[in-house]
């Protein structure tokens, strides 16, 4: 680290996701972004030129940096990652954390034998509106979750589970708060050679059941969890950033159901009728507009100079892509009767 204190950054890979990194990373106190890495000149030279820094087509390019961003795409974060740790080079890795789970062991088996900060990019943990759950005592029956896009030609080079769902499955475990005892999961390729389209249902040791959707060629964009407890609904959309939190009355009693007189409203409004009726309490709750990204990558940062343990750990996104390739594993023995 220099003697001004500044931490010297650099971001790999400045495509879709990458250029917003870089941009985020300058702004960032205590940082200092030397420049970005990017084989391709034009896209890499413009981005640079924006921010008022270098360009490097290669890592062999770079001098001595403290920490590094990367987000090529999956296949190349280990021949990324491991020549930045080994050189000395904090690093944030976005998700999925490698394209297998003996790529990633190896990535977090050169952090920690150079005693080095490696974070993985799940965004998703710093949406503001996963805090609604994490502020409540209420512990999980049944978790949903739907994260569904329309096809943009980004992320084809892996299936739906490692682009979308793995979002969700590192968020589903983190809420379930127990280990993971059973996963299936079936899927299906519908304009790429890998899936485009899955769903999972994880079983939980304390009982817990998730089921999770995820889809790439949907016509409309979904990113909604929902959590089922005793006593407790909770519904969180992590697009707009709104939860919906549910939870019976003070003294609620299901034989009071009874009392309801059934001809006064019809299936589609009853449950604003048991909202009216004091059987339940209905809160609506609107997020800030905070930066998730920057949150992410602050949050990097303050663990390098070992200020906080903020952010997903390796062992977290390792966690994630064991339970993304059991999911495949699932998938491929499930057999589809073809007319």
């Amino acid at each position: 680290m220099p003697a001004d204190g500044q931490l010297r950054g650099v971001v790999v890979g400045v495509g879709h996701l990458g250029r917003h990194h870089a941009r985020l990373l300058k702004e960032v106190e205590g940082v200092s972004l030397l420049g970005v890495v990017d084989p391709d000149e034009t896209q890499g030279g413009a981005v640079a030129k924006d921010l008022g820094v270098t360009h490097w087509k290669t890592l062999e390019d770079l001098p001595e940096v403290d920490l590094a961003c990367v987000a090529v795409p999956t296949p190349g974060h280990h021949e990324v990652v491991i020549p930045l740790l080994r050189a000395g080079a904090h690093v944030l890795v976005e998700k999925p954390m490698a394209s297998t789970v003996e790529e990633a062991e190896e990535m977090a088996s050169v952090a920690d034998a150079e005693g080095r900060v490696l974070r993985v990019g799940h965004i998703e943990r710093f949406n503001p509106v996963l805090s609604v759950f994490r502020d409540m005592d209420v512990t999980p029956r049944f978790i949903e979750a739907h994260r569904l896009a329309p096809f943009n030609f980004r992320a084809v080079d892996v299936s739906v589970v490692m682009d979308l769902m793995i979002h969700d499955l590192d968020i589903v475990m983190e809420l379930a708060g127990s280990p993971l005892v059973r996963s299936e999961g079936v899927g299906s390729a519908f304009l790429g050679r890998h899936a485009d389209m899955a769903n999972a249902r994880l079983t939980f040791e304390n009982g817990c059941v998730a089921n999770v959707t995820a889809s790439r060629v949907s016509f409309e964009p979904m990113r909604r969890t929902r959590v089922f407890g005793r006593e407790t609904f909770v519904s969180m959309d992590f697009g707009s950033r709104r939860a919906f939190v549910v939870t019976m009355a003070e003294g609620f009693d299901p034989r009071s159901l009874s009392a309801i007189d059934q001809d006064r409203f019809t299936p589609a409004d009853s449950f604003k009728e048991f909202v009216q009726q004091g059987l339940m309490n209905l809160q609506e709750i609107d997020m800030d507009e905070s930066n998730p990204l920057l949150l992410e990558i602050t949050a990097f940062v303050k663990a390098v100079r070992g200020e906080e343990e903020g952010g997903v750990s390796a062992e977290d996104g390792l966690r994630a892509m064991r339970v993304a390739e059991d999911l495949h594993r699932s998938m491929e023995s499930h057999a589809w009767a073809e007319a």
